[in-house]
Formats: structure tokens, C-alpha cells, sequence
């Protein structure tokens, strides 16, 4: 009777233990999930910020409503470096966005301002500063969307 007292008080501890390290396992995946897509597009943004900062112009940029954005700019080398975002991916490259720079991201907008960075503008030779808005998913969360905003200036500006 011991014995068998003894038993189901183990196998008893062990279920409860097991449930609690589960659920501990599941909600650490998805924290990590949840920082890669924070990490992915944070490292968009750097990357266009980098990019954008070094430009001499923006040659083409999509309208500030569009959140399936595109914008090209040529660089200091005379290439014209473009990024666009397809789906759920964002598309970099020279002359052609043919190059993954990050996924799970499901939106990107552009907006373009004149010299003052107050003036909106779609017209690329005016434009001075760019307004860069990534938005992404977050799976396990209830509140999902969120999104990172930064305002670039163009170096080599009139």
C-alpha cells in the first residue's frame, strides 16, 4: 500500500512539473519568435537609415500611402540602390530589389519631405528627407501590430 502511495505521489509530482516546464518552453518560443521579428525589422530600418544617410538623391519614392512602399536612390558610386517591399518581405538590391533583407514584415512606407522636413512632396528631385515606417506582426501576441518610424536625411542635399 505504501509502495503504491508512494508512486502516485511521484508520477503525480512529475505531471505537475512536466506541465509547468511546457508551459514555461512555450511561452520563452514565443518570446523568442517575438524578438526575432523585433530584430529583423529594427535591422530594416539600420539598414535604410545607413543607405539613405550616404545617398546623393532619391530617384523614384511610392506615395506616403502606399504601405507596400518602394523607393530607389542613387549613391555616391552612380548606382541606383532600391528597396521594395513584396508581401511580406523587403527586397533590396542595385537597379533591381532582387535580394531578401528581411521577412515577416507587412508593411513599408515612404514619405517624402522638402527641405524644410515639413513640406510633403512625391516629386523625387525635391526631396530632402524620407519618413520610413516598417510595420510587422507579432504571432503571440493579442496587440500584434506594431510598428518602427524614423525620419532620414539625405546627405548631399541642394
Amino acid at each position: 500500500m505504501e509502495l503504491l502511495l508512494s508512486v502516485t505521489l511521484l508520477v503525480s509530482m512529475v505531471t505537475a512539473v512536466s506541465v509547468l516546464l511546457r508551459v514555461n518552453y512555450d511561452t520563452w518560443l514565443d518570446y523568442r519568435s517575438d524578438n526575432l521579428q523585433n530584430e529583423a525589422a529594427a535591422g530594416v530600418l539600420r539598414h535604410l537609415v545607413r543607405e539613405l544617410r550616404q545617398c546623393e538623391e532619391v530617384t523614384a519614392i511610392s506615395a506616403g500611402t502606399d504601405n507596400s512602399g518602394s523607393l530607389t536612390a542613387r549613391m555616391p558610386s552612380g548606382d541606383s540602390v532600391v528597396w521594395d517591399h513584396s508581401g511580406t518581405n523587403v527586397m533590396y538590391g542595385i537597379t533591381t530589389a532582387d535580394q531578401l533583407l528581411g521577412n515577416n514584415i507587412t508593411g513599408m512606407t515612404f514619405v517624402g519631405y522638402e527641405r524644410d522636413g515639413v513640406t510633403v512632396t512625391t516629386v523625387p528631385e525635391d526631396v530632402q528627407c524620407v519618413q520610413v515606417t516598417i510595420t510587422y506582426t507579432l504571432s503571440s501576441r493579442s496587440v500584434s501590430a506594431r510598428s518602427l518610424t524614423t525620419k532620414v536625411w539625405i546627405r548631399a542635399f541642394i
